[in-house]
């Protein structure tokens, strides 16, 4: 993933945050994970953010068969290489 996609990922993911600039991100075996939302992300944000790379996914692998069908606002949004 390049830079651009990291940076246009947290703007987007930013939006759907009830305090924005405020949360935590860690990064785990070169990926970079940023916690869950609070507000459901709409359908084209979602489908950005997926098209940039970004996914549900812990496991690298797994990242390239993640959908809008995996979507969950509970979960952790991750990228990575």
């Amino acid at each position: 993933m390049k830079t651009t996609g990291i940076i246009e990922g947290l703007t987007i993911l930013e939006k759907y945050r009830d305090q924005p600039d405020g949360e935590e991100c860690y990064t785990h075996h070169d990926m970079l994970h940023i916690y869950a939302t609070d507000q459901p992300v709409e359908s084209d944000d979602l489908e950005r953010l997926i098209e940039l790379g970004w996914s549900q996914h812990d496991d690298p692998a797994a990242k390239e068969v993640f959908s809008a069908k995996h979507y969950s606002v509970a979960r952790e949004w991750v990228c990575g290489p």
